[in-house]
């Protein structure tokens, strides 16, 4: 970005010119473009830094109030990409957004061998997550190396080091700390590698960070309810977006796992669910509720297009392709809206604050923490705990075996039982 960045508008040029750089199809830009010159009109002279995803959305929310007909799913979903573009790159400088598949591309010299160590995680049985969320930042990386002028990645030195940690300043602290933390494990793996003469991990600065500075963004049962109950399901989009709100509230499910819902996940005979969690690879089961019950076999029966696809959740308009997550959050957030719940500046307002909406419900009502852990598909305690930002040392006596207390758990969920 040579052209000095002072307005959104500018920012928007060098977004483009960037992807004229990278040889993107005319029609991409093009439909890129659609959104960003109603952006700038907006507030195309608003200082860049003052541009944030949250203002991003507010801007969407006022365009899409004044439309006469709704955009289709597929164009909401691609206005709301294309300001998460933008952001991401304002943060960045790099192209670094895309969709879920696409290859990660390592520029220049680090090319070879950081696809060599995205292997290596595969080899060691990393989770996709992990190895997608690595590949972000070796390749905002490897970008800087080859804008540093390197031309071989073993003539790697502390200087570029240095430099790239310095260029890390305009990310918030979580990004920072994942950022050093991989920085650090390929740097290791270079040199043990031999690609690399002298080990460079221990330059990388240990930075302070930890998950309970963190607080989660939870509503209360009352503000829950008040949306669900919002809710018009007498015509197919409210029947939809009742189903997966539910999903969210009630068993807590993530927008990734409820948009890759399948009817094989159903186990109606055991009033259950089942499925392999997109962001752990691992299993969860969760009974299925009366109400969540209800409103899937509502939306199915009522609501759902006609089409093939094993997907449980597809867009209302257009081709019938299954909801991406980006949607399922754009619902949630509508929802939350359109029910008068208060979203205060900075707090999350998609299906994860509605997970820990129900983690931190469970938690008032005295809900043991195995109990908690075994309904959020964490691996242990200690997960849970962070989570929910939670002394551990007040919490040795609740440690109780998850079976005998399920049905508990049940009831505080708010849902039915078959035997009531």
């Amino acid at each position: 970005m040579e052209k000095q960045i002072v307005t959104v508008a500018d920012l928007v040029g060098a977004i483009i010119a960037e992807m004229e750089r990278r040889n993107y199809k005319p029609s991409v830009i093009k439909q890129y473009r659609i959104v960003w010159d109603k952006l700038c009109g907006h507030s195309g002279a608003m200082p860049v830094g003052a541009f944030s995803i949250e203002h991003g959305m507010e801007f969407l929310e006022d365009v899409l109030h004044i439309r006469s007909h709704p955009l289709s799913e597929a164009t909401s979903y691609r206005w709301m990409k294309a300001i998460y573009l933008l952001s991401d790159f304002k943060r960045t400088g790099v192209l670094t957004l895309r969709r879920p598949g696409r290859e990660f591309v390592f520029a220049g010299a680090a090319a070879a061998p950081f696809r060599a160590y995205v292997a290596s995680l595969a080899a060691r049985g990393m989770s996709s997550a992990h190895i997608r969320n690595s590949s972000t930042y070796l390749e905002r990386l490897a970008a800087f190396l080859d804008h540093a002028g390197l031309d071989d990645i073993a003539g790697l030195e502390p200087v570029h080091i240095h430099g790239f940690v310095e260029s890390l300043a305009v990310y918030e602290l979580p990004t920072i700390y994942h950022t050093v933390c991989v920085l650090r494990s390929v740097l290791g793996y270079l040199h043990e590698e031999k690609v690399v003469p002298r080990d460079l991990s221990p330059l990388v600065p240990r930075i302070r960070y930890t998950k309970k500075a963190r607080i989660p963004s939870a509503y209360s049962r009352e503000e829950v309810e008040q949306m669900v109950a919002a809710i018009d399901h007498g015509n197919p989009r409210g029947k939809r977006d009742l189903a997966l709100i539910l999903l969210a509230a009630r068993l807590g499910l993530r927008a990734a796992d409820i948009a890759g819902l399948r009817f094989s996940n159903l186990r109606w005979e055991q009033d259950a669910i089942e499925i392999v969690q997109q962001k752990t690879g691992r299993v969860l089961a969760l009974p299925l509720l009366n109400d969540v019950g209800e409103a899937v076999i509502d939306y199915l029966r009522n609501a759902r297009p006609h089409s093939d696809s094993e997907h449980v959740f597809l867009k209302l308009n257009g081709p019938c392709e299954p909801m991406q997550p980006i949607s399922i959050h754009t619902v949630v957030h509508t929802r939350l809206k359109a029910a008068g719940v208060a979203i205060p500046q900075g707090k999350k307002h998609g299906p994860h604050a509605l997970r820990h909406s129900l983690a931190s419900a469970l938690l008032e009502k005295k809900v043991p923490l195995p109990a908690i852990s075994a309904s959020l598909g964490h691996a242990d305690t200690d997960s849970t705990a962070v989570y929910l930002k939670i002394d551990l040392g007040q919490l040795r006596g609740c440690a109780l075996d998850v079976p005998g207390l399920y049905q508990g758990y049940l009831d505080s969920l708010g849902g039915e039982n078959d035997e009531d």
